[in-house]
């Protein structure tokens, strides 16, 4: 079926999306593991928003496109195992009062891709598939990762539990720190020299490097002056995950559409509580890689359940053990992301996404202008490059398993312990 365009005015711009899509297409796969079996096979359909040209589609063979009302995406939604909400970054805001743990708000691009997911599950339940499970992913900008992993180390300052830290308004948490007044020029200098605290090492590196990216020298500046740009650090950092909000979000759309229909309260609350039953929050993620390969073991343990495997025994398997019990199983999973991510998106879930799941691609309703889309595309083009050389030239396999280590140790260093594991470790210190 051919897709066209419906508008010129977004020519400039469609164009440079085209050439980008082909080049993402030429990249599909990819084995690095296995390249004696390139280019591997896939059913890969694909629901542009605005459409494609036909010349695009003819660079891409592999790929079917088509568009969001046509007969075979209905069908697909009646097979569809999963549905996969992709993040796209957060905006961190003023915290509603009373609740210091709710100071952030979705960009535009995740309220459109929750809207299209949430009405592509009413279609999905519509055509008689109850049983699809969705899966909102997280966002953490980069840039908060040293406050993230710098945590323990301001709960100690506040005298709080670094699980209370988040649920705790900044104005108690300044006063609390006052209070205590621990010198952080002492504790810095305790943890980096202590043998015992060799653990708690990265939360004094990630320290430094908030004190560094504000050209504040760690070893000379005051106490005062360390803990005031700690809160100040602090103030930035999102407290809830954007996957909790576009969950709720879901949760409240699929309601109102179903009420806009005509259901009954009752069949409502039946829907969305089912819903809501089998949705999973894939846990913040840096980036669209550690998106896939937190929720891939989500899926794969959602479908042996579903499948008669005791939950208990599917919980202590491996990502490769769940592959492995699924490889002859047909799965397909439907991909919500903005036009402008969507190319690299596309490229990732193929790449990391398990061979016996047929991948959908369908493009959200993001109303913003050409030049911010196409902005946006250019910064996604760029981490495409190198994310497609960090993955299959750097890393070398496709594993998601193995990927998900790799990067993780990428963003977080290899010697990271778990913030609760340095909570424990600072009141076994006082």
């Amino acid at each position: 079926m051919s897709i066209e365009r419906t508008s010129s005015s977004h020519e400039s711009f469609e164009q440079y999306r085209e050439s980008y899509l082909t080049k993402v297409a030429e990249k599909l796969y990819q084995d690095p593991d296995h390249p004696e079996k390139e280019p591997r096979n896939r059913s890969i359909i694909y629901v542009p928003y605005h459409g494609v040209d036909e010349g695009l589609q003819q660079d891409c063979p592999d790929i079917l496109f088509t568009d969001s009302g046509d007969q075979k995406v209905t069908k697909v939604l009646s097979e569809t195992d999963v549905i996969i909400n992709i993040a796209r970054g957060e905006e961190v805001v003023e915290a509603e009062i009373g609740h210091p743990d709710r100071n952030v708000k979705l960009p535009p691009e995740s309220v459109a891709n929750t809207d299209m997911v949430s009405d592509l599950y009413v279609r999905a339940i519509e055509s008689g598939n109850t049983n699809v499970q969705v899966v909102h992913t997280g966002r953490m900008n980069n840039k908060t990762i040293a406050m993230a992993t710098a945590m323990p180390i301001l709960a100690e300052t506040a005298g709080l539990n670094y699980e209370e830290v988040i649920h705790t308004s900044d104005a108690k948490i300044r006063k609390l720190v006052e209070e205590k007044q621990v010198d952080l020029n002492d504790l810095i200098h305790e943890v980096d020299t202590d043998p015992t605290m060799q653990d708690m090492q990265v939360c004094t590196r990630a320290l430094r490097r908030i004190y560094e990216a504000r050209n504040i020298n760690p070893d000379t500046a005051s106490s005062s002056e360390l803990t005031d740009a700690l809160l100040d650090e602090y103030k930035n950092y999102p407290r809830i995950s954007t996957s909790t909000l576009m969950k709720e979000q879901m949760l409240q759309n699929v309601a109102e559409k179903l009420r806009s229909e005509g259901k009954s309260e009752k069949e409502i609350n039946e829907v969305v509580g089912k819903l809501d039953e089998f949705t999973d929050e894939e846990p913040d993620s840096v980036d669209t890689v550690t998106n896939f390969t937190n929720s891939i073991p989500m899926i794969l343990s959602d479908k042996l359940i579903k499948n008669g495997y005791n939950a208990d025994e599917v919980g202590i398997m491996s990502t490769e053990q769940k592959m492995e019990l699924l490889a002859d199983t047909e799965m397909t999973a439907v991909i919500v992301a903005d036009i402008a991510h969507m190319p690299r998106v596309m490229w990732l879930a193929d790449y990391l996404m398990p061979d016996n799941f047929k991948l959908v691609f369908v493009e959200s309703r993001t109303d913003l202008d050409k030049e911010t889309l196409q902005k946006s595309m250019e910064r996604e083009e760029r981490s495409f490059g190198l994310g497609s050389n960090w993955l299959s030239n750097q890393m070398g396999t496709r594993n998601p398993a193995k990927v998900g280590e790799l990067a993780d140790n990428a963003y977080w260093g290899k010697d990271s312990i778990s913030n609760k594991e340095i909570n424990d470790k600072l009141k076994n210190n006082n």
